[in-house]
């Protein structure tokens, strides 16, 4: 399986360790702060959240994923209306909840025997394919965000 991590963080910055040193914000509640001397805004906040989902979408549609399953899902917020652990969510419908994921409303990873997202603390996303995802990689770099070969953290060792 192809595994990429998909964040907002430009990997030249990490240091020898991977880390990435540079402060910045993290997480939807940090609406409002400033990191650098800018101000994260609603807006700024939205457009980057877009260009996660949107990347999503394109590595299962370029995989022909249709449809993922709900594994291992944490609402210890009790957020409601939320997919029941082993449901299913079809290609269409995983940006929803790849949002809520994303606003850190719930936790689950989303799985299919050939795919997989997981999302991670500090904005990161995990996708991973049975494909090479070019095109899709290509397009979230478009879009502002940075795709690295990478093995997600969440995937179990098999995969």
């Amino acid at each position: 399986m192809y595994q990429y991590r998909i964040t907002k963080y430009d990997p030249n910055h990490r240091d020898p360790s991977g880390a990435y040193p540079v402060a910045g914000w993290t997480s939807r509640s940090d609406i409002g702060k400033s990191f650098g001397g800018v101000r994260l805004t609603e807006e700024n906040y939205l457009h980057v959240e877009q260009a996660y989902l949107e990347a999503a979408a394109v590595f299962l549609r370029e995989a022909r994923i249709s449809e993922l399953t709900v594994i291992g899902l944490e609402n210890h917020g009790q957020t409601p209306n939320v997919p029941q652990d082993g449901s299913c969510i079809r290609a269409e419908d995983v940006p929803a909840v790849l949002r809520s994921l994303l606003r850190e409303d719930f936790w689950c990873k989303l799985e299919s025997p050939t795919a997989f997202i997981h999302v991670g603390y500090d904005y990161y996303m995990y996708i991973g394919t049975s494909i090479q995802s070019t095109d899709a990689c290509a397009i979230a770099q478009a879009n502002g965000l940075f795709a690295e070969a990478f093995k997600s953290p969440y995937a179990q060792s098999a995969a």
